[in-house]
């Protein structure tokens, strides 16, 4: 089975963290909030503003920074991006290491400049190596995935203790959770000249603005980690109703969707339904050891490949791991005998992923069939992705969007993305403002689904003004969350600006 790991950083204007259905690290106890940062000194007044441009225009580095990211956060200034970006670039082109570290913010997420992780990097790595902590930290983080460059979690965890030995916290907390996913660095010291490069800690040297950014983080992981099931029940339960709706990416929900069972089971169901594999995966295993559910291992198999066709690796994992048991297999043979479509519809996926063989593709479309008949929503939006794509059936688009028709008409939150989004890329389609209107709702309700397919609407400019940054934004949840159609757009945007050479030339994109 294939893994694939990775951790990002990113600005946005409010906070989107999701963390990982597969990995432990970098979780609620991580510090998510980082401000844009400017020098302290000199200091300019709000009242003083005359005083501040006129400082820019003679040249002043520190004049123009500040200036810049007046503009940009409508501090004193009015907000005009063109005006925040024009005096900040002034700044970097006379190597400020705070105006690089910013700039190189801006570029990463696409924030009133074109989307360019290559050129971010680039200021990152001039900001670090002016002993600039935050962007120490930031370089590490770009050691942590296979997108920017090749994945070397050594560097990484060198970068970081370049940071923390600068008295940056979230440093010193990503160097705890990277030793406790169990790896080990070649050197744990830095060389005499690395120590002379530290600047003062933060709180000395750079005044912070008022908290309108955020970093965000994806989680990494180690192909040795062992991952203790009973662990992810516990620690779920434990959570508080707004962090579980982080978890279980909800954390966009309005207060009118918000169910009224708050309690971890109602928000699970709620999640569930929507299409969040971490909810589905929570479920199954739920289900599986008969901790928060009833025990039922047909039901526990159905909600495992229900969250592992929404990405979750961890929950083919988990299916996998039930296979090695023949009390599954009596359970499904048992409960078809009985006509349950959950059966259904769990023995058709297990024998179409290729995890056994028992069956024949004709049973296993026989089934869903007989599922469909049963008004079973899953098994109608899995025939309809059948005809989708040809496979078993001869490839019938219109034969596809009936079965999700079906579906929806049943509250299908899945069908109804499939249907909006099949409707945004048909060039004869109507444009219809509600398709969109639907993407961005069940998406905020914790569909990766529609996360992705949002994402992919802002990267092509359908229906919506073309966002790259947007875009990236998306996809890096999505991906997050253990959906790989969004980790590899992910991968395809970086590889369409990847520039020539040997620094950003990726050799493996799996550990």
């Amino acid at each position: 089975m294939r893994y694939f790991t990775v951790f990002f950083l990113f600005v946005t204007i409010s906070i989107f963290a999701q963390d990982s259905t597969r990995s432990q690290a970098f979780k609620d106890n991580f510090p998510r909030k980082y401000p844009l940062i400017k020098a302290k000194y000199p200091s300019y007044s709000l009242i003083a503003g005359y005083l501040l441009v006129t400082e820019a225009n003679r040249n002043d580095p520190y004049a123009q920074h500040e200036l810049g990211l007046r503009y940009l956060i409508a501090n004193g200034f009015p907000p005009d991006t063109a005006k925040a970006i024009y005096w900040i670039r002034k700044a970097v082109d006379q190597n400020l290491p705070a105006a690089r570290f910013n700039y190189g913010i801006m570029l990463y997420n696409g924030i009133g400049v074109p989307w360019n992780p290559f050129e971010a990097y680039q200021n990152f790595s001039a900001a670090a190596n002016s002993g600039l902590a935050d962007a120490q930290f930031a370089v590490g983080l770009t050691y942590t995935d296979n997108l920017l460059h090749n994945r070397n979690l050594n560097k990484a965890y060198h970068y970081f203790k370049l940071a923390a030995a600068g008295k940056y916290e979230p440093a010193k907390e990503a160097i705890k959770q990277l030793l406790k996913s169990g790896f080990a660095p070649q050197s744990d010291s830095l060389s005499r000249k690395e120590i002379q490069n530290i600047v003062k800690p933060a709180e000395e040297t750079a005044q912070l603005m008022e908290p309108n950014w955020d970093l965000e983080y994806f989680d990494f992981d180690l192909d040795d980690k062992k991952d203790k099931k009973e662990d992810l029940i516990n620690e779920v339960l434990r959570k508080k109703p707004e962090e579980l709706k982080i978890y279980l990416g909800l954390d966009n929900l309005s207060k009118e969707m918000t169910p009224k069972d708050s309690s971890a089971i109602g928000l699970l169901t709620f999640a569930s339904g929507s299409g969040s594999p971490e909810a589905l995966l929570i479920a199954g295993r739920g289900h599986e050891t008969g901790n928060i559910f009833k025990k039922d291992l047909v039901v526990a198999a159905f909600t495992y490949l229900r969250a592992y066709r929404l990405g979750s690796l961890k929950a083919g994992e988990y299916l996998f791991g039930m296979l090695r048991s023949k009390e599954l297999f009596t359970k499904l043979k048992e409960r078809i005998s009985a006509g349950d479509p959950d059966a259904m519809y769990a023995w058709a996926g297990i024998s179409a992923l290729g995890f056994d063989n028992q069956i024949s593709n004709q049973q296993a479309l026989d089934f869903l069939k007989s599922a469909v008949e049963k008004k079973h929503i899953p098994s109608m939006i899995e025939m309809g992705l059948l005809y989708s794509t040809g496979t078993m059936v001869t490839k019938n688009k219109q034969k596809a969007s009936e079965f999700w028709i079906m579906a929806k008409n049943l509250g299908s939150k899945e069908a109804s993305v499939r249907l909006a989004l099949g409707n945004i890329m048909d060039p004869a389609s109507m444009d219809n403002p509600d398709d969109i209107a639907t993407l961005i709702q069940i998406s905020n309700e914790g569909s990766v689904l529609a996360q992705t397919a949002l994402a992919y609407c802002y990267e092509k400019g359908l229906r919506l003004k073309e966002s790259k940054g947007t875009a990236i934004r998306l996809y890096r949840q999505a991906a997050q969350r253990g959906n790989e159609t969004a980790f590899n757009s992910l991968k395809r945007m970086y590889d369409e600006l990847r520039p020539e050479g040997e620094e950003f030339k990726i050799y493996e994109i799996n550990n």
